[in-house]
């Protein structure tokens, strides 16, 4: 019987460790045009499982700035976003409820010499600008 509950102790431990990689992180995407256009958007992912997002749009003629807050967590290698109503005022306009993402990194099980930069992937969002968008972490 020790030996039984030694097992499942083990195991839910192990299990434990398995889903509490550490995706805290900042992830950034800029790119500038040769007409002089920018988009850069930053997400800080904090220890605290919340989150900071920014974002900055420049057409040449005109600037956009939004940003947004809320908290996080991971879900089956899944990342949830959640804002709630007290996160939302003049500075932070964007609702992240219902959007989702996952890390994409190197396995460790690949041990060829292909280089795979951890990358945050957007999968789900109502927010059109970020849906589909990929972030690279900043080292």
């Amino acid at each position: 019987m020790k030996q039984l509950l030694l097992l499942f102790l083990l195991n839910f431990n192990l299990n434990l460790i398995a889903q509490t990689d550490d995706f805290s992180g900042t992830y950034v995407f800029y790119n500038k045009s040769l007409k002089g256009e920018i988009v850069d958007y930053k997400i800080q992912l904090n220890e605290d499982q919340t989150f900071i997002f920014t974002s900055y749009v420049y057409n040449g003629t005109n600037e956009y700035r939004s940003n947004g807050k809320g908290t996080w967590k991971v879900e089956n290698k899944i990342i949830k976003f959640t804002t709630e109503p007290a996160d939302i005022n003049k500075e932070y306009t964007l609702n992240f409820t219902g959007t989702t993402a996952r890390v994409i990194k190197k396995s460790p099980r690949d041990t060829s010499d292909k280089v795979v930069p951890t990358a945050l992937q957007f999968y789900k969002s109502e927010i059109r600008t970020i849906e589909n968008l990929k972030l690279l972490l900043k080292e």
